[in-house]
């Protein structure tokens, strides 16, 4: 934890949040990803103790603590998300699987991260449509164009067993030009994490990598505040408001009830 962090919980909290980093650190990768599902749910008690950071029964998270920069640090909010996708074995099998297949520059991104966070949050969405497993990757090559579809059809072999809906994304063929008005128009995207800066989305600015060490790699350019916070933010510059409104509207549908705008 760093020294910036520690003053923001009580300091028994603070030493009860410790006991949790000295056990993750000390884990070894088999034993933390072989917990996972309900397994990472019934470990977290054992894990966590009364602190800003669990809420009463010690099951799961306190939202608006993670969700307020004043109260918990970027680290923990990171630490907390990855505690989350790894007790979500579909979702961390489809990473290894997509992990397998060596897309440069790939993360999974938007709401493969953001639902998942928000049923541990909130429970299971009131409709159908939470699998949706969002690839993103970077390839400026000249055989990007057929790379893309020999891709899409191992990772279609791969997950054959999940769930999953995949779309995949190739951000090197990719121009913005969701807002006629703005600078960015027709900018050409750099990188994968360039692409997240741009995503019409902002809360959806997400993207979470599993390396070959099981260690995740997260990149989150406008930080974790937001969608732990559950809060639709439009990122002006890169997308119009019918746009944004249609996906405000979908996850509307998916938890009534809540206020994400």
């Amino acid at each position: 934890m760093s020294p910036e962090a520690n003053h923001r919980l009580p300091k028994k909290d603070l030493l009860k949040f410790k006991e949790v980093e000295h056990h993750q650190r000390t884990c070894s990768a088999p034993d933390v990803q072989g917990i996972t599902g309900a397994g990472v749910i019934k470990a977290m008690p054992k894990l966590m103790r009364p602190s800003a950071l669990a809420n009463a029964n010690l099951e799961y998270l306190d939202q608006a603590a993670l969700a307020d920069p004043q109260v918990t640090s970027e680290d923990e909010r990171t630490r907390l998300l990855e505690l989350v996708l790894r007790s979500n074995a579909h979702l961390i099998a489809a990473m290894k699987g997509i992990r397998s297949l060596r897309l440069p520059d790939w993360c999974i991104s938007g709401p493969s991260i953001a639902w998942p966070l928000w049923t541990a949050l909130k429970g299971k969405p009131a409709m159908a449509g939470n699998h949706q497993l969002y690839i993103t990757y970077y390839d400026p090559s000249d055989q990007a164009l057929e790379k893309e579809a020999t891709y899409l059809r191992h990772i279609r072999q791969v997950l054959s067993a999940g769930p999953y809906q995949v779309h995949l994304s190739n951000q090197a063929g990719h121009v913005v030009h969701h807002d006629k008005d703005s600078m960015s128009n027709g900018t050409p995207v750099t990188c994968t994490a360039e692409a997240l800066v741009r995503d019409p989305v902002q809360t959806y600015a997400l993207g979470v990598r599993l390396e070959t060490s099981g260690t995740f790699t997260v990149l989150a350019p406008f930080g974790l505040s937001g969608v732990f916070a559950m809060k639709m933010e439009r990122n002006t510059g890169y997308c119009d408001e019918e746009h944004f409104l249609y996906k405000l509207r979908r996850v509307e549908a998916m938890w009534p009830g809540i206020a994400f705008r």
